[in-house]
């Protein structure tokens, strides 16, 4: 019986030695800096260690300068769903979290709040449902009713307040980006970061007003991803701005001019960066399952969403070229071509009326209404190249689409943006207008009516373009020049505009 005592004695003497080595362990580690470490035994004497995540809480220059508005757009941004992504992203990472965040590596930093502009009262995502801040989460529920942007403080007798995940980010962020010139980013994770790309011109002062009061807190850069912003707008549809207006408004600039330099001034910094830089793993995906589709259209044309209703005339079909499209079809549709071809977004909704195109093109040419994403690769991926004639276009992202579809492109020499798309031979064909139209068609579809076609476009998105290659250049690009102003989310390595 003795030895039996001895020998539990031992047993219990061993275990508690390396519970205090397991202990000190965790100490020397520092996580019990950011995280309640409790430590108890079980009955089979093994340690058992819980570790729950630390809690954090979380000059004004209007200009008198009044922009001009630009057409509507049905462009309705839904801020729940854009903060239901945040929320997912933070939920899930609580369900796996083997150790507590660094919360030491994100500043608290002091917001100013509450723009006057502003009509919506204030929400947070409590979870599964709302409240007008995270305070008023529990509703007498304690913390089982505080989660997404909230989360439980148990120190001070316990109370919800913001989530220690969302500190880097400006309280307003998810209002501010309601607005449709204000788009917002992320990381790979799809976390939200202290960033804001401003996409188009502001549809009225009131949008300035708001950049203005906080520029100070978020960092705001343009991105080109409109018309010819920031430069003046060719369309005679669009509203009338100076260039000067918009170029040297923010700090950075995401542009896809061939000349910045004669536009920036060297107090903007600026990077050869579209949107449709980004965002091609559903196009690559697409064309790699469909890649042996068999090609029954030579060309396909993305006509955005036509103006139908007055025969193509009009905003929208501008900055498509639908007028040169016209002139190119009687090309096309000749004897001495025979092409066929598919128009989308060429017909009204109800697929009752078609912009008028040259007699010559019946049989040979499909017009569509607008289509979903999933209905237009379908097209695409049946077609020999896609045709870009337009000019007025910042960030074509049907040409990076379809060569993500290892799909070559004809583009007009003249685009403002998506140029940089475009190796003569390699992924596709120039031409600069009815001069030289023929010629490139000829050697476009001697290229892609042989089976041994010499283009490589997928090839080349994979070695320059995608989340992957865009998105480490533009984090690189923000880090390197704002780095003191922005908090990424710990491990972030990627930043995506998105939303657009």
């Amino acid at each position: 019986m003795a030895g039996a005592t001895r020998r539990f004695t031992t047993q219990r003497q061993a275990v508690l030695l390396n519970s205090l080595t397991v202990f000190f362990f965790i100490i020397a580690l520092g996580l019990t800096i950011p995280s309640l470490v409790l430590v108890s035994f079980l009955t089979t004497n093994q340690l058992s260690i819980e570790v729950l995540p630390d809690a954090h809480p979380t000059n004004e220059a209007v200009s008198n300068r009044a922009p001009p508005s630009v057409p509507e757009i049905d462009t309705t941004d839904n801020r729940s769903a854009y903060k239901v992504r945040q929320v997912e992203s933070i939920q899930n990472e609580h369900k796996s979290v083997s150790k507590p965040q660094n919360s030491a590596k994100i500043k608290k930093r002091e917001f100013k709040t509450g723009f006057p502009g502003f009509t919506k009262e204030p929400i947070v995502l409590c979870g599964g449902h709302s409240a007008p801040s995270c305070d008023k989460c529990p509703q007498g529920n304690g913390a089982s009713w505080c989660n997404g942007e909230c989360e439980w403080d148990f120190s001070n007798g316990g109370q919800c307040v913001r989530n220690s995940k969302v500190a880097h980010l400006h309280p307003d962020y998810f209002r501010i980006i309601e607005r449709y010139a204000f788009q917002p980013v992320v990381n790979q994770r799809n976390e939200y970061v202290n960033v804001i790309m401003v996409r188009a011109p502001f549809r009225g002062k009131d949008d300035e007003d708001l950049f203005n009061f906080y520029k100070d807190d978020i960092l705001f850069l343009g991105i080109s991803s409109f018309e010819a912003f920031p430069l003046k707008s060719p369309n005679p549809y669009s509203a009338v701005y100076e260039s000067e207006y918009y170029l040297n408004m923010f700090p950075g600039f995401l542009h896809m001019m061939r000349e910045p330099e004669a536009h920036f001034t060297l107090q903007v910094q600026t990077i050869l960066m579209s949107q449709s830089d980004f965002m091609l793993d559903d196009a690559i995906h697409f064309g790699q399952k469909h890649a042996n589709e068999e090609k029954i259209y030579d060309f396909v044309y993305s006509g955005g969403d036509q103006d139908v209703g007055t025969d193509c005339v009009g905003w929208a079909s501008y900055n498509k070229n639908f007028s040169f499209v016209r002139e190119a079809l009687e090309v096309m549709c000749s004897a001495e071509f025979n092409v066929t071809g598919v128009l989308v977004a060429n017909k009204n909704k109800q697929g009752t009326k078609a912009c008028t195109i040259p007699s010559s093109c019946e049989g040979k040419i499909v017009q569509t209404s607008f289509l979903d994403q999933k209905a237009f690769f379908g097209y695409l991926s049946k077609a020999r190249f896609a045709f870009l004639p337009q000019i007025c276009d910042a960030s074509p992202r049907v040409s990076t689409q379809a060569l993500s579809m290892n799909i070559p492109l004809l583009m007009n020499r003249n685009i403002m943006g998506g140029w940089k798309y475009l190796l003569p031979g390699k992924t596709g064909e120039f031409f600069h207008d009815m001069s030289d139209f023929k010629e490139s068609l000829r050697r476009i579809l001697n290229n892609t009516r042989d089976n041994s076609s010499p283009y490589e476009p997928l090839d080349f998105v994979l070695r320059n373009y995608g989340n992957r290659h865009s998105g480490k250049k533009l984090f690189d690009f923000v880090k390197r020049n704002w780095e003191n102003k922005i908090d990424f989310p710990d491990g972030t390595e990627l930043l995506l505009p998105t939303g657009a």
